[in-house]
């Protein structure tokens, strides 16, 4: 039986997905509005009445990826230290997270948004051995954007299921 497609994405988030695709290929100062909107398929004009702005556009790209990450945190039916330990380390994004870093740079006001939502996910752990994941799964996830090598794939794997054993102290 042939799936049905779902339904198309809105206008908005076929931009955002676009935009994405763009950092992707052509890297941050490839990011123009014109290039955006054709990608997306829609007019300059259709894209600047969703996004006003080159830095309204990546503002709302940020907060699309952290919404999806929250939500995927949440369904990972895991308690949240635990999710964000087998979640957090892994740019899934394919780069976009280290292109969003160097837009970041030039829209340091972002960094804002970043601050609070970080802010509530620590906030929901309440031991310092969750914390610890918490931080170390960040700086996992800080070396892969950076693309440094600091150990083999087997002491990954090390890292990361003690990192799941300190998470899951918090669930005791």
């Amino acid at each position: 039986m042939p799936k049905t497609p779902g339904p198309a994405p809105d206008a908005r988030t076929r931009i955002l997905k676009a935009a994405g695709a763009v950092i992707r290929q052509e890297g941050v100062m490839g990011l123009t509005i014109d290039a955006v909107a054709h990608a997306a398929g829609v007019s300059k004009g259709g894209l600047l009445y969703h996004f006003p702005s080159k830095e309204a556009l990546v503002r709302a790209l940020l907060e699309y990826h952290l919404d999806a990450f929250e939500r995927a945190l949440a369904e990972n039916g895991k308690p949240f230290a635990q999710a964000y330990v087998e979640m957090g380390w892994y740019d899934g994004s394919g780069g976009l997270f280290l292109s969003l870093a160097a837009a970041l740079a030039l829209y340091p006001e972002l960094l804002q948004t970043i601050r609070e939502r970080s802010r509530r996910w620590y906030a929901r752990v309440r031991t310092p051995e969750a914390r610890i994941a918490l931080l170390a799964t960040d700086g996992l996830f800080m070396a892969e954007l950076l693309g440094l090598e600091a150990f083999g794939p087997d002491e990954r794997q090390a890292v990361l299921e003690r990192l799941r054993e300190l998470a899951r102290e918090e669930a005791v």
